[in-house]
C-alpha cells in the first residue's frame, strides 16, 4: 500500500509544473491577443479627446465673389447683404489688409469698377480705412461676368474626421474608449467657436471695474461700515440675526 501512495504523490508532482504552465499560456494568450489590438494602442486608449481627435487652427482665406455683368450699375439688393456681413466678418476675424482684384480684358471692365465704388462706400460705412484694401486687376479670360473678388487672411479651426463607426459600443468587455469618443464634439465646437485662436491662446483678462471697490475702500479709509444697505424686507443676514435680544 505504501509504494503506491509514494508512486502517486511522485505522479502528482510531475504533472504539477505542466498543468501550471498550461493555465500560465491559457491566460497570456487572450491576453496577448487583447495587447495586439488596435483598441489597446494609442490613440485608441486615449481619454482626452483633444488628443485622440485634436482640432486644427491654421491660417485660411476667406473669399467673396461678386459678379459682375457688363450691364451692371452696381450691386444689387442680394449682393449688398452678402458684402456688409462679409466686412463685418472682416473686422472682426481679419488678420492684414483687404485685397480686392477686379477683372480686366472682359466686357464687363467698366461695370466691374463700378462693383467697386459701391464695396467702397460699404467700407465707409463700416469704419473700413481705405488704407487697409489693395485693388489689384487680374485677366478675366474674356468671361462676360467675371466676378470683383474680395479676400483676406483669417485664422479658421477645422475639425476632425469621424469615419470609424466600426466598434460595437453595446459590448465591450475592455471597457475601453472606442475610437470615435469625443469626435462629434471636437468637430461641433470647430465649427462654432467664435474665435478659433481661443483655441490656442486665452484672451487678456478685461480691467476691473472700479467704481464699487473705489466706494469700498472710501468708507474703509473713513472708518465707515462697508456693508451695502439693504432693504428691510430682504433677509437679514448672520450679523443681523446675532444681533436680535442684545
Amino acid at each position: 500500500m505504501a509504494p503506491t501512495l509514494q508512486g502517486s504523490h511522485a505522479l502528482a508532482r510531475a504533472v504539477r509544473p505542466t498543468m501550471t504552465l498550461f493555465a500560465v499560456l491559457m491566460i497570456a494568450v487572450p491576453a496577448g491577443g487583447c495587447w495586439k489590438s488596435p483598441r489597446m494602442q494609442s490613440p485608441f486608449t486615449l481619454s482626452n479627446p483633444n488628443e485622440r481627435h485634436p482640432i486644427t487652427v491654421k491660417q485660411g482665406e476667406a473669399l467673396l465673389d461678386l459678379p459682375v455683368s457688363s450691364n451692371s450699375g452696381g450691386l444689387n439688393a442680394q449682393q449688398w447683404n452678402q458684402l456688409y456681413a462679409y466686412l463685418n466678418d472682416y473686422r472682426e476675424r481679419a488678420k492684414g489688409g483687404l485685397m480686392i482684384k477686379a477683372p480686366t480684358g472682359g466686357a464687363n471692365e467698366k461695370a466691374a469698377m463700378r462693383v467697386y465704388q459701391d464695396v467702397r462706400h460699404a467700407m465707409r460705412r463700416v469704419g473700413i480705412s481705405p488704407r487697409e484694401v489693395q485693388l489689384k486687376p487680374y485677366f478675366a479670360k474674356w468671361n462676360p461676368a467675371a466676378p470683383l473678388r474680395l479676400s483676406y487672411l483669417e485664422i479658421v479651426a477645422k475639425g476632425p474626421d469621424c469615419p470609424d463607426w466600426s466598434e460595437n459600443v453595446g459590448r465591450d468587455p475592455q471597457n475601453l474608449p472606442w475610437p470615435n469618443m469625443g469626435c462629434a464634439m471636437q468637430k461641433n465646437l470647430a465649427a462654432m467657436v467664435a474665435d478659433p485662436e481661443d483655441l490656442l491662446v486665452p484672451r487678456p483678462e478685461a480691467p476691473r471695474p472700479s467704481e464699487r471697490r473705489d466706494t469700498v475702500w472710501g468708507k474703509y479709509v473713513a472708518g465707515e461700515p462697508t456693508l451695502s444697505k439693504r432693504d428691510p424686507s430682504e433677509h437679514a443676514n448672520v450679523s443681523d440675526i446675532s444681533q436680535i435680544g442684545q
